[in-house]
């Protein structure tokens, strides 16, 4: 197939496996079923495989004496509280040391600080923090984030879209531009293998199990071969079959030589003991690291013994459950036992401070002493990009047509749907029913005004409070992936204004067609075209009016009633309900509302063309008054009317008003940040 048939296809119908023999060893190859018939066979190529590699050094993770602190408003810890913010300590003073190829588990009491730690390594959430981090013997930059994986507790994704395609879109987004369009579609095939989803790959992301959803998050960040993976709690709502075989992937991750650390709240005995390393918190602090069979013996020195055939986690989880006095034992018993350099040092401090048993020391892991000597840089590479890097994997447009791509897909789903066609083309009738070949007549004058107002109110309500949803619904995938430096938040809004707008101004244009002709509202067809172009330019408007809603309110329930009372307040201001307004209130009011523009701009449009009308009585067009079978050129009814700016002035106070609210829904969402829930 020619390769441009290739770059033209963003996402493809199937993948099928089939195996190929050489004359020395059988080689996997995938197979890639087009949508004209053809097929590609797509095989990783040695470049591609190198360039992947080179992703994925191995790196050692460092921290030492990491504390975070934060401020909570002291009203809502103590509502009788004279101060204002009360200072709260999220971790303290925590050390230790991850290699490659280690599987290692934070565990402790909900609210110990896993997730905290969790984030602060990673490099997410890091006001308030102090202590020293690196990444093999570099310090933490934000540049390394292509190096580091991080799997949220909650599986976020469109779920209108299959695994491949969720793991396609990711692919072409996140892996970097000198990767061919190929060698990228191999590798989202091998992590479908890898992960054993094959069996679900072209299934709805909503259709799939809770066990299949977490492989799949963990899929959408294993594709650019990171060096360190950090998951939150990946087996909670998990059973046990299902959380052991994620622990057995990550455990084959961990000896392909990734460092992988993962919160997890209470593991089976299985699970607990494949661990390679145990980091058990309480109250932000260290109360053992070690290997996970050795924290027993570690407790029992301490005078706590495990019940025989006992669960050593839920052991361990039900004494750090137990009361505060246990628990400051146990973290004073630690600052006594644990190992470091300066190990004679600090064990004689603290045995002068405190009488515990140093038995213990046996069966824990040394801590880092923040020296220079325990760091280590096993591949010799450096992880902080040269200034000549981009910071993005591949360019704007290249992402602005993947993102495209996506966004069609997905409003395609939602916009055009049997229901919403029914509805418009449903109304359309009944509109057209109701104004029904209206004669050119002087009397139909009010009818045909309302006619043009109930055009240009209904489809932008209907619009805006569809903008209104689009991005609280999407704002935490996004988020997600923009963490991960998957885009520029450009390139996405940009892609997405691209992709909806036409398909959210079809019905619409249905819905005119329709009803114009019926109401018999203008026989020229320019005429119509116009009255169409303020239609929808006005649907424009009132869908970026609720795209910054959306975006600037972070609480929905808020933002639809700011939506509703500015929507009420712009109509009735707009000159159709009420057309004496108060001076105070009319001098500016009126000139805020885009209903106002819309509905002066199509009422002059439908007035044109020297249409002659009947007279009936005079109650609108005086000429009528002495004339009652007379007839009036059609322009004579604006005067009825207050009309206010010409056909042209209203088309450029639209556009400008799309401009500034798009513009302003962009700003909103840049640094408007959602800070509900874990980061």
């Amino acid at each position: 197939m020619p390769p441009a048939q290739v770059a033209n296809s963003y996402v493809n119908e199937g993948f099928n496996d089939t195996a190929q023999t050489t004359d020395s060893y059988p080689q996997k190859e995938h197979i890639i079923e087009m949508r004209d018939g053809d097929t590609l066979q797509v095989q990783m190529s040695v470049d591609g495989a190198r360039t992947l590699a080179a992703l994925s050094p191995r790196i050692t993770v460092t921290f030492h004496n990491v504390s975070k602190v934060i401020n909570v408003p002291a009203k809502m810890i103590d509502p009788s509280s004279k101060e204002r913010f009360i200072e709260r300590k999220l971790l303290d003073q925590v050390s230790g040391q991850i290699q490659p190829g280690q599987l290692v588990a934070l565990m402790g009491p909900s609210g110990c600080g896993k997730t905290t730690l969790l984030n602060t390594l990673a490099g997410r959430a890091l006001n308030g923090v102090t202590g020293n981090i690196w990444f093999n013997n570099q310090s933490y930059d934000r540049s390394m984030k292509r190096k580091l994986a991080y799997v949220l507790q909650q599986d976020l994704f469109f779920e209108q879209l299959t695994v491949k395609q969720q793991l396609t879109y990711t692919g072409l987004l996140r892996l970097p531009s000198h990767l061919s369009r190929n060698d990228k579609l191999a590798q989202v095939e091998q992590i479908i293998d890898q992960l054993r989803i094959r069996k679900c790959a072209n299934t709805p992301i909503m259709l799939i199990s809770g066990g299949e959803k977490k492989r799949v998050n963990i899929g959408t960040e294993l594709l650019t071969n990171p060096s360190v993976i950090f998951l939150d709690e990946p087996t909670s709502g998990l059973d046990s079959t299902s959380a052991v075989a994620l622990i057995d992937v990550l455990r084959e991750l961990a000896m392909q030589g990734k460092t992988i650390i993962t919160s997890i709240h209470q593991p089976s005995s299985q699970i607990f003991q494949s661990f390679d390393q145990l980091i058990l918190l309480a109250d932000g602090k260290t109360i053992f690291m070690g290997k996970p069979s050795d924290a027993l013996p570690y407790f029992a020195t301490l005078g706590h013994y495990s019940p025989p055939q006992y669960n050593p986690a839920d052991y361990v989880m039900d004494l750090v459950n137990q009361d505060m006095k246990i628990r400051e034992e146990l973290k004073e018993a630690y600052l006594q036992n644990k190992i470091n350099t300066n190990i004679k040092t600090i064990s004689n401090q603290l045995q002068q401070q405190y009488q515990y048993s140093t038995a213990g020391r046996q069966y824990l892991l040394a801590e880092p002493s923040g020296n220079v000597a325990d760091l280590t840089n096993l591949d010799n590479v450096n992880l902080i990009p040269t200034k000549h890097e981009s910071k993005w994997p591949i360019g704007f447009l290249p992402q602005l047509l993947i993102l495209f791509s996506r966004a069609f897909r997905l409003s395609g789903k939602t916009q055009l749907t049997l229901l919403s066609c029914t509805q418009a083309l449903g109304l359309a009738v009944i509109t057209g029913l109701c104004w029904l070949r209206m004669d050119f007549a002087e009397n139909t004058i009010p009818d045909r005004s309302s006619f043009i107002f109930f055009l240009m109110t209904f489809w932008p309500l209907n619009t805006l409070m569809g903008g209104l949803l689009s991005f609280p619904l999407e704002r935490a995938v996004i988020e997600k992936e923009r963490a991960s430096g998957s885009y520029r938040l450009s390139s996405y809004f940009l892609a997405k204004s691209l992709a909806e707008a036409p398909l959210k101004l079809i019905l619409p244009t249905l819905f005119l067609i329709i009803a114009y002709w019926m109401a018999n509202i203008n026989n020229n067809f320019g005429i119509f075209l116009a009255i169409l172009v303020f239609q929808l330019l006005s649907i424009l408007v009132a869908e970026s009016l609720g795209l910054f809603l959306g975006a600037t309110l972070k609480n929905l329930q808020h933002a639809m009633t700011a939506a509703t009372i500015l929507l009420m307040t712009l109509m009735l201001v707009g000159g159709f309900f009420v057309r004496n307004l108060p001076h105070w209130l009319g001098v500016w009011g009126k000139w805020l509302s885009f209903f106002k523009y819309a509905y002066n701009a199509c009422l002059q449009l439908q007035f044109k063309g020297g249409q002659h009308y009947k007279c009936v009585d005079g109650s609108y067009i005086p000429s009528c008054r002495n004339n009652p079978n007379g007839t009036f050129v059609s322009e004579d009814a604006l005067q009825y009317f207050d009309i206010g700016l010409n056909i042209g002035l209203n088309f450029l106070v639209l556009f400008g008003m799309f401009v500034v609210f798009r513009f302003l829904a962009y700003l909103s969402l840049r640094f408007i940040k959602n800070n509900s829930g874990r980061t």
